[in-house]
């Protein structure tokens, strides 16, 4: 005879054995169930399921499954095939989308998102340089502004230009050769 258990899907796990307690034998708990055969081996992603008093081969995909349309893990506690709109396959991330059952990257939203990443670091480099330009140009604007001056807010107004080209560089977005802050060591 061989002792199996049952879990609340109706899976069975085992064969399991169970303590001989002296003087009463062996005690079954309530979620066990004893074969006259041992079960054989199932395939991947699949348990032998008590199922309506019936002994059948089931689905097993409990655990975690992906949506389709999102990417967002879910944890599946059923027995049975997945509905449409659900795999096991690991969602690889952001980009990635759903396409004749396997995820496959979308280069073009993956380039529109690498963009608006590159341009607004551009915006916020931009507006840095208009910090340190503004005080030069107010001093070359008066005739104030000294020889280191007037080099200093040359090289700011290069580096601005130098930043709003990026959108010119040969690999834009997925390459960009940033421009040296002036005075930087880098």
């Amino acid at each position: 005879m061989f002792n199996y258990l049952i879990d609340e899907s109706g899976a069975l796990s085992g064969p399991v054995e169970f303590p001989v307690v002296p003087g009463i034998g062996v005690q079954l708990p309530s979620n066990a169930l004893t074969l006259g055969i041992e079960l054989s081996k199932v395939p991947v992603a699949h348990t032998w399921a008590f199922v309506d008093g019936a002994l059948q081969l089931q689905a097993d995909y409990r655990g975690d499954v992906f949506r389709t349309d999102t990417g967002f893990r879910e944890t599946w506690v059923e027995l049975g095939d997945l509905p449409d709109g659900y795999t096991t396959q690991v969602w690889p991330g952001a980009y990635h989308r759903w396409v004749n059952d396997a995820w496959a990257l979308d280069e073009k939203a993956h380039l529109a998102d690498l963009e608006r990443q590159v341009l607004t670091k551009r915006d916020t480099l931009l507006r840095d340089a208009v910090v340190r330009i503004a005080p030069l140009q107010y001093a070359e604007d008066i005739g104030d502004a000294t020889h280191d001056e007037q080099l200093a807010l040359m090289e700011w107004k290069l580096y601005s230009v130098e930043l709003n080209r990026l959108e010119r560089q040969a690999n834009f977005p997925a390459e960009i050769d940033w421009p040296q802050v002036p005075g930087s060591t880098e």
